[in-house]
């Protein structure tokens, strides 16, 4: 394999060595904010950075224009620690775009995403998928209740801390639901 560059690292699945995207966490634990996303796609991987497609740069273009993000660096990622942020995948084995992980992927990369809430103890652990939210909780707490973007109560007892629905562009989330949920976010961590 050829060196590795900007946040890029290796894994192992089914006998390969695999490249992909490494978490984006503090050495001492302790976050305002854990972001989950579902896997890195292959252009992100190539990239070296977390969301560097067309989809992706619209989550880091909400950050930003809702005053959560100011990057300092060329890749967005990489300002992610200076703000008290997190980053990390449910499934770490890139997966192209729309190729959806498995049950026993996202029930295997559970344990970890639930022990890294209990180190990191964030504020709020921002599911950047609501469709991440929904899997997990459906496989994990065999709840079929359907998740709502922005903030989710009821949740709370089973991650241990806030837990929030990102309002992704392209999602079945209108406009005024995604200003709401991204204000609400905002106050939430200027508290």
């Amino acid at each position: 394999m050829y060196p590795l560059k900007g946040n890029q690292t290796t894994v192992f699945s089914k006998g390969q060595e695999l490249r992909t995207l490494r978490d984006i966490l503090p050495v001492t634990p302790g976050l305002h904010v854990l972001f989950v996303a579902k896997t890195p796609v292959p252009r992100s991987v190539e990239a070296g950075h977390y969301f560097q497609g067309r989809h992706g740069t619209s989550f880091w273009n909400k950050l930003k224009t809702n005053g959560l993000l100011a990057p300092t660096t060329e890749f967005e990622d990489d300002s992610l620690l200076e703000h008290g942020y997190g980053l990390t995948d449910i499934v770490k084995v890139p997966h192209a775009y729309r190729e959806e992980p498995s049950d026993q992927e996202y029930l295997d990369g559970l344990p970890r995403i639930l022990e890294l809430i209990r180190i990191h103890h964030p504020k709020v652990v921002v599911f950047v998928y609501k469709g991440v939210l929904d899997n997990i909780i459906r496989l994990q707490f065999e709840s079929a209740k359907a998740t709502a973007y922005g903030f989710n109560q009821y949740l709370e007892s089973d991650f241990g801390t806030r837990v929030f629905a990102f309002p992704l562009p392209g999602t079945p989330c209108t406009t005024e639901q995604a200003s709401i949920a991204m204000r609400d976010l905002y106050e939430f961590l200027q508290e």
